[in-house]
């Protein structure tokens, strides 16, 4: 398991702030449009939301020195657990691990890692571990 470098509540944070960053804008746009297109029908599903999220991120990983907004905010980066570089690879597969496998299973993975942690510090979430990242303290 990867040391945990980074206490839960920054991740909390930034993970909030990177909802409102990126999705509030997208939400507007979406139902906008939606109501442009199907104006008689109720704006329900949010799919562009998800997907401008889902870019977003892996564009602050890759060229953003694997910091989001809120990331920058709070001061944590996420790394490579080998010390190199973030590879695509990498980020695809924790971008999607958070955002399709934690839904998908109804979050029991991060609930179970999660009570883990409680009795050891030293757990990493299930999308660091799978993407073979951490997430280290800036500041």
């Amino acid at each position: 398991m990867i040391a945990v470098a980074v206490p839960l509540w920054k991740r909390a944070v930034a993970g909030q702030i990177d909802q409102l960053v990126f999705q509030t804008p997208a939400k507007l746009i979406e139902k906008a449009v939606r109501k442009k297109i199907w104006p008689d029908k109720e704006v329900k599903r949010y799919y562009l939301p998800t997907v401008v999220t889902m870019a977003g991120e892996v564009y602050c990983m890759l060229y953003r020195n694997g910091q989001t907004v809120g990331d920058r905010v709070v001061g944590i980066k996420v790394v490579s657990a080998d010390g190199r570089p973030l590879s695509l690879e990498q980020v695809i597969k924790r971008t999607l691990y958070k955002d399709i496998v934690y839904p998908a299973t109804l979050g029991i993975p991060l609930i179970r890692a999660l009570q883990q942690m409680k009795s050891n510090k030293d757990l990493e979430l299930p999308h660091d571990e799978f993407a073979h990242t951490k997430l280290i303290s800036t500041k």
